[in-house]
């Protein structure tokens, strides 16, 4: 069903977009919009990148970096220690320089969450490259093989943009090619600048590797049980849509409590996934804002929904 009262203005131009690659995927980000951190994970290893500092030595900037980290896990595993072995869980640190090929620290620790993590510091010539991996290990046990698979994905990362393969799975910084992968995430947020009488609208994006296969439910399930409760529902729209060639749900609509001074608006596409195709994840694009910035929010979706595309398309036209 398609409530059409939010259809794309004809008079209104797309807005201007910066196609910003995030996992599989180029989400255009308008470019008055300010970007968020964001998750990039793959076969459960993590990937960030933080710029080096101008004006500071890289050995002992790559140093301030890291041992903040290691100081944190170090007070973990002695408070762990005063508990007994059983809870002080494995512990190594490790310059592994000669296996990386630039200056390199490797921790390997467990937090207050009861997770386990093999974290590598790299001192490339671009920035400082973290790769950390979750990782099971049996309660009390040292750390042991710590390095293989992080090796062996930084033997596929490539820093920046240039020369790109269709098969790239992009973090903020850089991407990975040509790596056999079995688990990938990745998210996206930005927000279009609140001043003193604007209100702020927020953009995301999410991929996760858990796929249902099943259709999302449209906002006109719950309805009968929202009215209920006194909440307030206008649906703009309610649609199948197909981005990318992946057929998903797309929906706008007004929605707050009966006591609210202002309705929000809520934009989003779904797409569940196809558990045989890892470039086609279960999806979540969104938008959401006060419904006084609702011009401008629907604005910047239907450029979103127009412009956005895969990395395998983007990168394959232009190989």
């Amino acid at each position: 069903m398609t409530i059409d009262t939010a259809s794309p203005n004809p008079n209104l131009p797309p807005c201007p977009v910066t196609m910003f690659p995030v996992g599989r995927f180029m989400v255009p980000v308008p470019k008055d919009m300010k970007l968020g951190a964001g998750i990039h994970n793959i076969n459960k290893i993590t990937i960030e990148e933080t710029a080096w500092k101008k004006g500071r030595d890289r050995e002992e900037y790559l140093k301030e970096v890291w041992m903040p980290v290691r100081t944190k896990a170090w007070e973990r595993y002695v408070e762990g220690g005063k508990l007994g072995p059983a809870s002080q869980g494995g512990w190594a640190e490790e310059d592994v320089s000669h296996l990386f090929g630039y200056p390199a620290m490797l921790l390997c620790y467990g937090d207050d969450m009861a997770d386990h993590y093999i974290d590598v510091h790299i001192g490339l010539p671009e920035a400082i490259l973290r790769l950390k991996e979750s990782r099971f290990y049996p309660i009390g046990q040292e750390c042991l093989d710590m390095e293989g698979r992080i090796l062996n994905l930084f033997k596929h990362y490539r820093f920046g943009n240039k020369n790109v393969a269709p098969d790239s799975f992009f973090s903020a910084g850089g991407r990975v090619e040509g790596l056999k992968t079995w688990h990938e995430r990745a998210s996206l947020g930005a927000t279009w600048p609140a001043g003193a009488s604007r209100p702020t609208i927020r953009l995301s994006f999410h991929t996760s590797p858990t796929c249902t296969d099943e259709f999302p439910k449209n906002v006109f399930t719950g309805s009968a049980v929202a009215r209920k409760h006194g909440i307030r529902l206008h649906v703009l729209r309610s649609q199948k849509r197909t981005l990318a060639g992946m057929v998903g749900l797309e929906e706008v609509y007004l929605i707050g409590n009966k006591d609210d001074d202002e309705l929000r608006l809520s934009a989003s596409w779904k797409y569940p996934g196809s558990g045989k195709d890892l470039e086609k994840p279960d999806i979540e694009l969104k938008i959401t804002c006060p419904e006084s910035a609702k011009e401008k929010a629907l604005h910047i979706w239907d450029t979103v929904m127009t412009k956005f595309t895969t990395v395998r398309e983007y990168y394959g036209r232009r190989s």
